[in-house]
């Protein structure tokens, strides 16, 4: 299977990056899988977990916060506001970031509660 290259950031700091076979991303409308030669596409990204398959036959797992997707020229570029390994991702951890969203929703403008709530939305499915 043809390989493409791939690069998961953050504003801080580059995370990920190396080869692939294929690359899923949880996009905002459901999940997208990216394989070599995909059509450009740029999108935004929902809380959720990336699963990286390399050509290796070694895959790992990475939890991304909300950011986009960018896949032009056979690069895959993964913006996210925050990741951590999937090893870290357990119940405590969704509900941690739950709560602070929460709290964040009882003070939100109204304008702003709808985008939040998609979030907290989204981590639930992630605990069942």
């Amino acid at each position: 299977m043809e390989s493409f290259n791939y690069k998961v950031v953050t504003p801080e700091r580059a995370f990920l990056e190396g080869e692939a076979s294929m690359v899923v991303v949880p996009g905002v409308e459901g999940d997208i899988g990216f394989l070599s030669n995909h059509s450009n596409l740029i999108t935004s990204i929902r809380p959720g977990i990336i699963k990286v398959n390399e050509p290796s036959e070694k895959g790992s797992s990475l939890f991304v916060e909300e950011g986009f997707v960018k896949f032009s020229n056979n690069e895959l570029l993964v913006v996210a506001v925050g990741v951590d390994n999937e090893e870290s991702v357990n119940a405590e951890f969704i509900n941690e970031k739950i709560d602070k969203l929460t709290e964040a929703l009882d003070s939100a403008e109204e304008n702003k509660k709808s985008n939040i709530q998609n979030k907290i939305d989204c981590l639930k499915l992630l605990i069942n």
